[in-house]
């Protein structure tokens, strides 16, 4: 199916642009592959983005994300400010400081529609703590779109995602084939509790295990920091010593290869995550990872963009969710993948604002 400048550098966190990944500039990006769902009929499709001469006015979003600490947030503002710019419209974005301010974001969204945006990008803290601001934005006609995190309840336009239970329960499948019906004893670092994409991460990763000889011998949660991980990380290895697996959300991929080098345990205990950030993909490459699912980050935030365009436009959205189609990542994969599709590009320096008048 188709149809048709405050910044803040993460050079540190995207890296140099290694041998395999293969970059694309961003106006190159028109379609890509996605899974549609519709009342839980999945249907793959082609999702065609908007031309900016198909953009009929010069719309302003707001966009609202829990933090920017890692390059996953990074790469997702990569992926909404390049579709911003490419139709010529406007954003503003507010991020909230960390998964602990959900009343930070609250306040945020309020803002944002007392200051009458045309349409909200959510990346949500809370997948049921939004819900009455969310309410509140579609009471006053402002579409909001579900982004990365999930959202319950019935306000939201449209979802613009990849499901993280889908992502965790490839990669405990993954584990269940590395395990080939000896013992693997896990420790699963799946990011804080209540935030609606790590419980669907717990949900699916133990959903694909039940009845292996994979088994989650400690589960810790905490903040996606990365000193928070390595803590949690840290204290779980010296209280089960026979972990020989670690497997989390992407900062804690990232911080788990750091525990096992510096805990002289490489070699003994492998290190997977549910999804992917360069520092991951590095890590793979160098064969200190194993591997991880990417969910084309930067590629769902160009879709999220062109959701809340065709919805400002009265075009009826071909599914209420939407997201690209995830790929595992392994060594063998890493030649096949756009970088740009995945992440942000080498040096890239966070956009919290595009004005459409000066582009």
């Amino acid at each position: 199916m188709k149809f048709s400048l405050l910044a803040a550098s993460f050079a540190a966190m995207t890296g140099a642009l290694m041998n395999g990944g293969v970059a694309q500039a961003a106006d190159d990006i028109t379609s890509f592959p996605v899974e549609l769902v519709n009342g839980g009929q999945k249907q793959d499709a082609t999702w065609t983005l908007l031309t900016a001469a198909q953009v009929t006015k010069p719309w302003k979003i707001c966009v609202l994300f829990p933090h920017l600490k890692d390059s996953y947030w990074a790469a997702a503002d990569y992926g909404v400010a390049s579709e911003i710019r490419r139709t010529g419209t406007a954003m503003a974005l507010y991020q909230a400081g960390g998964y602990g301010n959900l009343s930070t974001q609250l306040n945020q969204m309020d803002n944002c529609i007392a200051q009458k945006y045309d349409g909200i990008i959510l990346g949500a803290i809370s997948a049921d703590g939004v819900e009455p601001l969310v309410k509140k934005a579609r009471a006053a006609g402002i579409p909001v779109i579900d982004f990365v995190n999930g959202v319950n309840g019935p306000d939201v336009s449209a979802h613009a995602l990849v499901s993280f239970y889908e992502l965790a329960y490839t990669t405990g499948k993954y584990l269940v084939q590395q395990a080939n019906g000896k013992t693997v004893n896990v420790g699963f670092f799946p990011g804080p509790e209540g935030a609606g994409w790590s419980d669907d991460a717990v949900r699916g990763f133990n959903d694909a295990i039940k009845g292996s000889t994979v088994k989650v011998v400690d589960m810790r949660r905490g903040d996606t920091g990365l000193n928070t991980q390595l803590d949690l990380i840290n204290n779980a290895l010296q209280a089960q010593p026979d972990i020989n697996w670690l497997v989390g959300v992407d900062i804690a991929a990232q911080a788990a290869a750091v525990a096992v080098r510096n805990a002289d345990l490489t070699g003994k205990v492998n290190v997977t995550g549910f999804d992917i950030i360069p520092p991951v993909y590095q890590d793979i490459q160098a064969g200190v990872t194993a591997a991880a699912p990417t969910d084309y980050t930067s590629l769902q935030g160009r879709l999220a963009v062109d959701m809340v365009l065709r919805l400002l436009q009265g075009e009826k959205l071909p599914a209420d969710r939407a997201g690209p189609k995830p790929v595992m990542v392994t060594p063998q994969d890493l030649s096949t993948l756009n970088w740009n599709e995945m992440f942000a590009p080498k040096g890239y320096k966070v956009v919290f604002s595009v004005d459409a008048t000066k582009q």
